[in-house]
């Protein structure tokens, strides 16, 4: 139970503004306390910074459950399914992987090298004094110049 001691009660209104059901207010500038509302929460107790409020008596406290140790079960051996996982990327993932690089190398690197060595051809013109040859030989309308592994293909413009 909580009560107040008036002596050392200034007023001040920290407990009624703290407490959470309500139970304190002023009355003639002194706190007061509803016992009927009072939860004994003790808020109000560690807030009045001049200690007028007090617990009196031993609080009831509620019978705490009896805690035994659980009964635990043997552990369980859990096996957890890696192989499906592996085996469905080994046989489903690995091939589309493998024939999507294969793509690549057969129809993307060429025409990337092309590309790159056509621009380094450009490059290479602009720069050579103007009116006269350097001594290498020019690309014709019609033919390219090919380089790499792939020189026994060859695109004409007509494609």
């Amino acid at each position: 139970m909580i009560q107040i001691r008036v002596e050392y009660c200034d007023g001040c209104g920290a407990c009624v503004e703290i407490c959470p059901s309500g139970a304190l207010y002023l009355v003639d500038g002194k706190a007061t306390v509803d016992e009927a509302q009072c939860r004994e929460c003790e808020l109000c107790v560690s807030t009045c910074p001049r200690e007028a409020i007090v617990v009196v008596g031993e609080r009831v406290r509620e019978a705490e459950p009896l805690r035994l140790p659980a009964v635990q079960p043997e552990p369980m051996a859990v096996r957890v399914g890696t192989e499906s996982a592996s085996l469905l990327v080994r046989s489903r993932l690995l091939p589309l992987v493998g024939a999507a690089l294969v793509w690549a190398g057969r129809e993307i690197v060429p025409r990337l090298a092309d590309y790159l060595v056509s621009g380094l051809d450009r490059r290479i013109i602009g720069r050579r004094p103007a009116g006269g040859r350097s001594g290498a030989r020019e690309p014709t309308r019609g033919t390219r110049f090919r380089s790499g592994p792939h020189r026994h293909r060859w695109r004409g413009g007509g494609r």
